[in-house]
Protein backbone atom coordinates (compact mmCIF):
# COMPACT_ATOMS: atom_id res chain seq x y z
CA UNK A 1 0.00 0.00 0.00
CA UNK A 2 1.26 3.85 -0.76
CA UNK A 3 0.65 6.34 1.23
CA UNK A 4 0.69 9.88 0.33
CA UNK A 5 0.45 12.67 3.06
CA UNK A 6 1.07 16.38 3.45
CA UNK A 7 0.61 18.82 6.50
CA UNK A 8 0.40 22.42 6.19
CA UNK A 9 -0.05 23.57 10.33
CA UNK A 10 -2.47 25.79 11.34
CA UNK A 11 -2.22 29.36 12.56
CA UNK A 12 1.83 30.34 12.64
CA UNK A 13 4.38 27.72 11.30
CA UNK A 14 5.84 26.95 14.15
CA UNK A 15 8.20 24.24 15.39
CA UNK A 16 5.33 22.75 17.48
CA UNK A 17 3.08 23.05 14.84
CA UNK A 18 5.19 20.58 12.67
CA UNK A 19 6.05 18.38 15.66
CA UNK A 20 2.42 17.53 15.74
CA UNK A 21 1.62 16.64 11.89
CA UNK A 22 5.05 14.46 12.05
CA UNK A 23 3.80 11.87 14.88
CA UNK A 24 1.54 10.06 13.00
CA UNK A 25 4.12 9.74 10.13
CA UNK A 26 5.97 8.00 12.84
CA UNK A 27 2.91 5.54 13.11
CA UNK A 28 2.19 5.03 9.66
CA UNK A 29 5.42 4.56 7.85
CA UNK A 30 5.39 1.16 8.93
CA UNK A 31 1.40 0.07 7.27
CA UNK A 32 2.73 1.01 3.84
CA UNK A 33 5.42 3.08 1.01
CA UNK A 34 4.99 6.45 2.57
CA UNK A 35 5.84 10.03 0.90
CA UNK A 36 5.66 12.56 3.27
CA UNK A 37 5.88 16.74 2.89
CA UNK A 38 5.37 19.88 3.96
CA UNK A 39 2.71 21.10 2.15
CA UNK A 40 3.32 25.10 0.53
CA UNK A 41 7.27 24.84 1.13
CA UNK A 42 8.69 25.63 -2.09
CA UNK A 43 11.12 28.02 -3.59
CA UNK A 44 8.75 29.42 -6.13
CA UNK A 45 5.12 30.48 -6.23
CA UNK A 46 2.82 31.83 -8.72
CA UNK A 47 -0.16 33.64 -7.84
CA UNK A 48 -2.83 36.04 -9.70
CA UNK A 49 -3.51 38.12 -6.64
CA UNK A 50 -0.96 40.59 -5.71
CA UNK A 51 -1.79 40.33 -2.19
CA UNK A 52 -1.33 36.72 -1.71
CA UNK A 53 1.82 37.20 -3.43
CA UNK A 54 2.64 40.24 -0.94
CA UNK A 55 2.53 37.39 2.00
CA UNK A 56 4.41 34.58 0.24
CA UNK A 57 8.18 33.80 1.55
CA UNK A 58 8.99 31.78 -1.60
CA UNK A 59 12.23 32.91 -2.86
CA UNK A 60 10.43 33.79 -6.12
CA UNK A 61 7.56 35.36 -6.62
CA UNK A 62 5.67 35.68 -9.70
CA UNK A 63 2.21 37.64 -10.44
CA UNK A 64 0.75 35.47 -13.12
CA UNK A 65 -2.29 33.21 -13.55
CA UNK A 66 -1.14 29.98 -13.12
CA UNK A 67 -2.64 28.59 -16.22
CA UNK A 68 -0.25 30.68 -18.30
CA UNK A 69 2.58 30.31 -16.29
CA UNK A 70 2.13 26.29 -16.58
CA UNK A 71 2.40 26.66 -20.09
CA UNK A 72 5.36 28.79 -20.44
CA UNK A 73 7.11 26.45 -18.08
CA UNK A 74 6.18 22.95 -20.15
CA UNK A 75 7.08 25.15 -23.54
CA UNK A 76 10.68 26.30 -21.65
CA UNK A 77 12.10 22.84 -19.42
CA UNK A 78 13.30 20.23 -21.60
CA UNK A 79 11.98 16.95 -22.19
CA UNK A 80 12.02 14.56 -20.24
CA UNK A 81 14.21 11.34 -21.65
CA UNK A 82 12.14 7.83 -20.74
CA UNK A 83 8.89 6.53 -21.56
CA UNK A 84 6.17 8.13 -19.77
CA UNK A 85 4.71 6.83 -16.68
CA UNK A 86 1.77 4.04 -16.89
CA UNK A 87 -1.81 5.20 -17.31
CA UNK A 88 -3.43 5.25 -13.58
CA UNK A 89 -5.28 1.83 -13.44
CA UNK A 90 -8.08 1.15 -10.89
CA UNK A 91 -7.91 -1.55 -8.62
CA UNK A 92 -10.60 -4.18 -9.76
CA UNK A 93 -14.01 -4.22 -7.13
CA UNK A 94 -16.30 -6.99 -8.14
CA UNK A 95 -19.82 -6.60 -6.89
CA UNK A 96 -20.80 -8.53 -3.97
CA UNK A 97 -21.12 -12.10 -3.74
CA UNK A 98 -24.50 -13.66 -2.97
CA UNK A 99 -25.47 -12.98 0.48
CA UNK A 100 -22.37 -10.71 0.78
CA UNK A 101 -23.96 -7.36 2.69
CA UNK A 102 -23.01 -4.18 0.39
CA UNK A 103 -19.40 -2.15 1.34
CA UNK A 104 -18.48 0.93 0.62
CA UNK A 105 -16.05 0.00 -1.91
CA UNK A 106 -19.11 -2.09 -3.93
CA UNK A 107 -20.99 2.08 -3.95
CA UNK A 108 -17.70 3.70 -4.80
CA UNK A 109 -16.97 1.09 -7.77
CA UNK A 110 -20.61 1.49 -9.18
CA UNK A 111 -20.60 5.39 -9.13
CA UNK A 112 -17.00 5.00 -10.92
CA UNK A 113 -17.97 3.39 -13.97
CA UNK A 114 -20.92 5.62 -14.56
CA UNK A 115 -19.69 9.11 -13.38
CA UNK A 116 -18.07 11.52 -16.14
CA UNK A 117 -14.65 12.19 -15.95
CA UNK A 118 -15.63 15.93 -15.27
CA UNK A 119 -17.79 14.87 -12.19
CA UNK A 120 -16.84 16.90 -8.65
CA UNK A 121 -16.60 13.84 -6.33
CA UNK A 122 -16.86 15.31 -2.15
CA UNK A 123 -15.86 12.95 0.23
CA UNK A 124 -16.61 13.43 4.37
CA UNK A 125 -16.65 9.71 4.91
CA UNK A 126 -13.86 9.43 6.81
CA UNK A 127 -13.46 5.47 7.80
CA UNK A 128 -13.62 4.58 4.07
CA UNK A 129 -11.34 7.69 2.89
CA UNK A 130 -8.46 5.35 1.53
CA UNK A 131 -10.31 2.87 -0.81
CA UNK A 132 -12.16 6.12 -2.24
CA UNK A 133 -9.06 7.67 -3.62
CA UNK A 134 -8.18 4.47 -4.99
CA UNK A 135 -11.42 3.91 -6.70
CA UNK A 136 -12.60 7.43 -7.53
CA UNK A 137 -9.34 9.24 -8.25
CA UNK A 138 -9.85 13.01 -9.85
CA UNK A 139 -9.67 13.35 -13.76
CA UNK A 140 -10.08 16.97 -13.30
CA UNK A 141 -9.57 19.49 -11.63
CA UNK A 142 -11.63 20.10 -8.66
CA UNK A 143 -12.64 16.41 -9.43
CA UNK A 144 -11.82 15.40 -5.42
CA UNK A 145 -12.94 17.50 -2.87
CA UNK A 146 -12.52 16.67 1.44
CA UNK A 147 -12.02 17.75 4.39
CA UNK A 148 -9.09 18.07 6.24
CA UNK A 149 -9.20 14.64 8.72
CA UNK A 150 -11.39 15.77 12.02
CA UNK A 151 -13.37 18.34 10.04
CA UNK A 152 -17.17 17.47 10.25
CA UNK A 153 -20.65 18.86 8.31
CA UNK A 154 -18.27 19.63 5.57
CA UNK A 155 -19.82 17.50 2.76
CA UNK A 156 -23.22 18.41 2.19
CA UNK A 157 -23.05 21.87 2.29
CA UNK A 158 -20.05 21.88 0.29
CA UNK A 159 -21.97 20.31 -2.04
CA UNK A 160 -24.34 22.21 -2.69
CA UNK A 161 -22.22 25.21 -3.06
CA UNK A 162 -20.30 24.04 -5.62
CA UNK A 163 -23.72 22.71 -7.73
CA UNK A 164 -24.70 26.33 -7.89
CA UNK A 165 -21.30 27.36 -8.68
CA UNK A 166 -20.47 25.45 -11.14
CA UNK A 167 -23.97 24.24 -12.85
CA UNK A 168 -22.37 22.47 -16.06
CA UNK A 169 -20.99 19.70 -13.84
CA UNK A 170 -22.86 16.48 -12.03
CA UNK A 171 -21.38 16.90 -8.08
CA UNK A 172 -22.07 13.83 -6.20
CA UNK A 173 -21.29 13.78 -2.21
CA UNK A 174 -20.48 10.43 -0.22
CA UNK A 175 -20.87 11.26 3.05
CA UNK A 176 -20.73 9.08 6.10
CA UNK A 177 -24.32 8.73 8.37
CA UNK A 178 -22.63 10.41 11.45
CA UNK A 179 -20.83 12.79 9.17
CA UNK A 180 -24.32 13.53 7.46
CA UNK A 181 -25.64 15.01 11.08
CA UNK A 182 -23.72 17.55 11.15
CA UNK A 183 -24.91 19.70 8.72
CA UNK A 184 -28.30 17.55 7.73
CA UNK A 185 -30.33 20.72 7.77
CA UNK A 186 -28.24 22.00 4.35
CA UNK A 187 -30.68 19.30 2.80
CA UNK A 188 -33.14 22.60 2.98
CA UNK A 189 -30.72 24.62 0.84
CA UNK A 190 -30.27 21.79 -1.69
CA UNK A 191 -34.56 21.66 -2.22
CA UNK A 192 -35.27 25.23 -1.42
CA UNK A 193 -32.88 26.70 -4.25
CA UNK A 194 -33.00 23.61 -6.33
CA UNK A 195 -29.75 22.82 -6.28
CA UNK A 196 -29.28 18.81 -8.08
CA UNK A 197 -26.38 16.93 -6.49
CA UNK A 198 -26.45 13.64 -5.49
CA UNK A 199 -25.56 12.96 -2.12
CA UNK A 200 -24.67 9.27 -0.97
CA UNK A 201 -25.04 8.30 2.42
CA UNK A 202 -22.90 5.38 3.86
CA UNK A 203 -25.06 3.95 6.34
CA UNK A 204 -22.78 1.72 8.82
CA UNK A 205 -24.74 2.15 11.76
CA UNK A 206 -22.03 4.23 14.11
CA UNK A 207 -19.11 6.72 13.77
CA UNK A 208 -16.51 4.02 12.37
CA UNK A 209 -13.78 5.62 12.00
CA UNK A 210 -14.16 6.61 16.13
CA UNK A 211 -14.77 3.02 16.41
CA UNK A 212 -11.30 2.18 14.25
CA UNK A 213 -8.77 4.44 16.17
CA UNK A 214 -10.36 3.36 19.38
CA UNK A 215 -9.74 0.38 18.55
CA UNK A 216 -5.73 0.76 17.17
CA UNK A 217 -4.83 2.25 20.41
CA UNK A 218 -6.11 -0.48 22.68
CA UNK A 219 -9.22 0.21 23.69
CA UNK A 220 -13.10 -0.06 23.16
CA UNK A 221 -15.74 2.88 21.66
CA UNK A 222 -17.59 4.01 24.94
CA UNK A 223 -20.38 4.98 22.47
CA UNK A 224 -23.36 3.03 21.16
CA UNK A 225 -24.41 2.44 17.57
CA UNK A 226 -27.31 4.19 16.44
CA UNK A 227 -29.47 4.07 13.83
CA UNK A 228 -30.39 6.72 12.21
CA UNK A 229 -32.83 7.18 8.99
CA UNK A 230 -30.93 9.76 7.22
CA UNK A 231 -33.86 9.16 4.10
CA UNK A 232 -36.56 10.39 6.20
CA UNK A 233 -34.41 13.39 7.48
CA UNK A 234 -33.99 14.43 4.20
CA UNK A 235 -37.74 14.19 3.15
CA UNK A 236 -38.09 16.50 6.76
CA UNK A 237 -36.24 18.92 5.19
CA UNK A 238 -38.12 18.92 1.54
CA UNK A 239 -35.08 16.69 -0.27
CA UNK A 240 -36.55 13.36 -1.93
CA UNK A 241 -34.53 10.79 -1.02
CA UNK A 242 -34.56 6.99 -1.51
CA UNK A 243 -33.19 3.94 0.69
CA UNK A 244 -30.64 1.34 -0.67
CA UNK A 245 -30.50 -2.32 0.77
CA UNK A 246 -29.39 -4.24 -2.25
CA UNK A 247 -26.51 -3.96 -4.82
CA UNK A 248 -29.14 -4.29 -7.54
CA UNK A 249 -31.04 -1.85 -6.33
CA UNK A 250 -28.04 0.67 -5.70
CA UNK A 251 -27.23 0.60 -9.74
CA UNK A 252 -30.68 0.61 -10.68
CA UNK A 253 -30.62 3.89 -9.24
CA UNK A 254 -27.14 5.19 -10.59
CA UNK A 255 -28.05 3.93 -13.99
CA UNK A 256 -31.60 6.45 -13.93
CA UNK A 257 -29.67 8.95 -11.54
CA UNK A 258 -26.08 9.46 -13.27
CA UNK A 259 -26.33 9.84 -16.61
CA UNK A 260 -28.28 13.17 -15.93
CA UNK A 261 -26.82 14.17 -12.98
CA UNK A 262 -25.20 17.46 -15.07
CA UNK A 263 -28.78 18.75 -15.85
CA UNK A 264 -30.49 17.41 -12.79
CA UNK A 265 -32.43 20.50 -11.68
CA UNK A 266 -33.25 19.20 -7.64
CA UNK A 267 -31.22 17.06 -5.11
CA UNK A 268 -31.62 13.67 -4.35
CA UNK A 269 -30.72 11.57 -1.42
CA UNK A 270 -29.74 8.09 -1.67
CA UNK A 271 -29.07 6.31 2.20
CA UNK A 272 -27.23 3.00 1.20
CA UNK A 273 -26.70 0.48 4.33
CA UNK A 274 -23.28 -1.10 4.22
CA UNK A 275 -21.23 -3.07 6.68
CA UNK A 276 -18.20 -0.75 8.55
CA UNK A 277 -14.71 -1.47 7.49
CA UNK A 278 -13.27 -3.77 10.45
CA UNK A 279 -9.82 -1.45 9.70
CA UNK A 280 -8.60 1.50 9.24
CA UNK A 281 -5.07 2.77 7.66
CA UNK A 282 -5.13 6.82 7.05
Amino acid sequence: MKIFSGIKPSGDATLGNYSGGFRQYAATQEQGEGFFCIVDLHAITVQHDPAELHRSTADLAVLAHPAAACAELARTLPARDGAPPAPLARPAQPPPAAGEQLRAAHVFAALAERLPRDAIVIEEAPSNRPELLELLPALEPLGSLSPAMGGLGFGLPAAIGLRMALPGRPVVAIVGDGSSLYAIQSLWSAAHYGAGALFVILSNGGYAIMDRLAEQHGGRAPWPAFGIDVAALAQVFGCPARTIGSYDELVQVFDEVVPALASREGPLLVDVAVAPNETFAP
